[in-house]
Parts: C-alpha cells; structure tokens; sequence
C-alpha cells in the first residue's frame, strides 16, 4: 500500500509513528512545505529568545525517518488532487497514493491593516519567520505584540529575555482570552508585569507604518505607540487552498467524522487543517492524538474519535498556566477557587462533575484533571 502524508508536524509525524508500529510493509511518503525535519513548533519562542539552540527543539532527525523507512520530501507544496485518479501534483510533478492524509497545519492569520511590504513586521510560524525575527532582534529595543493568546504571550517573554522593552496588545480586556476568565487572567497579568511584560487592553490595531524612527502602531481609539519591530499573533487559518476545485467537503478546516475521514474515499484529515463537529482546537495535544487516530483508521484498525478535551499547557515566564474543558457559566455551574500567595486554582463543576479547570502557578495535576473532565 502506498500512503502520502501531506505534512510534517504532530499530527503527521503521530499518524506516520502509528502506522510504523502495525505496519512494516505499506510505503509511507511524507510531504513538507519546510526544509527541516519534524521540530517542536510551541518551542519556537525558546529559540527566539537566544537560549535554546534550534536542534534541540529537534523530534525526529534524519535518521528516525530512515530508521522507519519513511520517504521524507523537504521543502516542496502541493498544488492540487486529482481524487478521482488519486494523484498529487506540485513543486514535486506528481505521486499516486492509495491512502492520503492532510496534516498540512496552518499558516498564521493577518488583520485587514497588514501589508507584506511592512518592514519589521513579522508573524511566528517557521523555523525561517524565527530567524527573520532574530536577525531583527538583534539590533532592536522595543517589540509589540498584537495578540494576547498562547504564542503572542510566549513570543513577548523571549523577546523580554533578549533584554527588549516588550508590549503586548490585546483587543479583549483580558490574556488568553480563549483560555481564561477575567478573574484568572487578572492573577496571570500582575504576575507577568512582575517580569517586565507591559499590556495594553482594549486595543484594536488599525495600521502599521514604517517611521524613520520605527514603527507606528496606531489603535482605532484614536492613539499610538512607537516600536523598534512588530510581531503579529492573531489566530491561524487552515492550508487547504490545495482543495480548490475537489470535491473534499470544507468548512473553516476539512470536515472529519469519527475514523478521520473526509467525505471523499482514501483521504483522511488530522491536526489543525481539520475541522470536527464544528470545532478546531488548534493545540498540539489534540494534533497529535487526531493524528495517531488517522494513523490507525487508514491501515484497517477500528477507531472511534470522539474529540479531544480542550485544553492548553505553557510556561509563560518561568509562570506556569494551564487550562482545561469548559469554564462557561450557567445557573447550574459551581466554582471552587484556591488561592495563595503565586498559586491559583479554579474549578468548574455542573452538578457533580468536573468541566473544566484553570491553573496558576502550579499545573502539576494537568493530566489528572484531564482524564477526569475527559470522563
């Protein structure tokens, strides 16, 4: 059996693991837009702010893949698919597959104010848009942060580590607005300005332009900061432009059922190009088990995907967050709350079940929590 892998991330990587653990014989090809093996993406930042070299954010080097016998393609894209015929064409002509999964991730989301001649002004994706923003860094005193979520915190602290002013704007009055409360949020805010972080709240960025002395960031209210650099971190947007044309059924991602398939016969989907029941989760925990649930439906075994328990695990700051499941509040949700001193725990509870929880400070029971929203 000839399998093609349209990926090289968690969520290809997990499925192309599984397949090798049952399957010795099926050849396995894996397709990369990057010229890099499979590396950490959430790692990214450790790189940037200078004190983690890129290897040893480095999963799998060449060996694993020859190790595995798998058929790594760097640095090339793909095009379009005939289903019909079941052939691939791209920057690499063409390839036939017999069974195909779209793991192709992501691409880094812009506001209607970008512009790609902006000088200075990056997102954070790559390996390549991590040197852009070094090589930057490098001759740069201050950086703004447009987005308050996971990467733009993480990205706005190693930019702090590099010994730059550092300011993150965020259009909500409040961090990690998909992950936290205001309540919590608030803890994570004085702890983070603890360790130079600077925020402006309530910000909507209407333009970017390039000043002799900088950057001008001007805000739809009227005001305006300067910036030595920019980094924008605004959501993502699946790669599926590829499947203009085919009869692959799409909403924001790929539409998926239970086994990972698609509408169309021998084409799966994983990770964040996907979309199940109408929701995207976009965090590597659910890439990787979408992945390795791919991976297993495509070579006869029987699986039952019925989605993955919301959540995210970071180190912002040398502060540990984490959140997990469903905070949202109706008349019939309890809260339990614990804090002391730089730890702070919250717990949601419909009736007698735990729905979710968020953590400050001290994440150690992530997984356990996990396990029991997951029930």
């Amino acid at each position: 059996m000839k399998i093609i892998i349209i990926g090289n991330g968690i969520a290809a990587n997990s499925a192309a693991t599984v397949i090798r653990e049952h399957d010795r014989e099926s050849n396995i090809t894996m397709l990369s837009d990057e010229n890099q093996f499979f590396y950490a993406r959430p790692r990214l930042t450790e790189f940037i702010s200078g004190k983690t070299a890129f290897e040893k954010i480095l999963i799998h080097d060449e060996a694993w893949y020859k190790k595995n016998n798998i058929e790594l393609l760097k640095g090339l894209s793909v095009s379009s698919i005939d289903t019909e015929h079941q052939v691939l064409y791209g920057s690499f002509g063409s390839l036939s597959y017999d069974e195909l999964l779209i793991a192709s991730g992501a691409s880094p989301s812009f506001p209607p104010f970008y512009r790609p001649q902006l000088e200075k002004v990056y997102a954070l994706r790559t390996k390549e848009q991590a040197d852009h923003i070094i090589a930057t860094a490098q001759h740069s005193e201050s950086a703004a942060i447009i987005g308050g979520g996971l990467l733009g915190i993480d990205t706005a602290f190693a930019l702090v580590e590099r010994g730059m002013d550092t300011t993150i704007i965020e259009f909500y009055g409040w961090l990690l607005p998909k992950q936290l409360d205001q309540d919590s949020a608030a803890i994570l805010r004085d702890l983070l300005s603890q360790k130079r972080l600077k925020f402006l709240f309530g910000k909507q960025t209407a333009s970017i332009s390039n000043e002799k002395n900088g950057l001008t960031l001007a805000f739809a209210d009227g005001t305006s900061i300067l910036a030595d650099m920019a980094i924008i971190s605004a959501g993502v947007r699946s790669n599926i432009a590829f499947l203009k044309g085919t009869k692959v059924a799409t909403g924001r991602g790929i539409t998926i059922d239970h086994q990972m398939r698609t509408n169309v016969p021998h084409i799966y989907a994983a990770g964040d190009c996907s979309e199940f029941e109408g929701k995207m989760y976009g965090v590597w925990s659910a890439a990787k088990e979408q992945g390795e649930i791919a991976g297993l439906a495509m070579i006869g075994q029987d699986v039952d995907y019925q989605g993955s328990v919301i959540g995210a695990r970071i180190k912002a700051a040398g502060i540990d967050v984490a959140s997990i499941g469903d905070f949202s509040m109706t008349p019939s949700t309890t809260v339990e709350v614990f804090h002391e001193k730089d730890i702070f725990k919250k717990y949601f509870r419909e009736g007698n079940k735990l729905k979710g929880a968020i953590l400050i400070g001290d994440t150690s029971d992530y997984f356990k929590l996990q396990k029991e929203i997951a029930g």
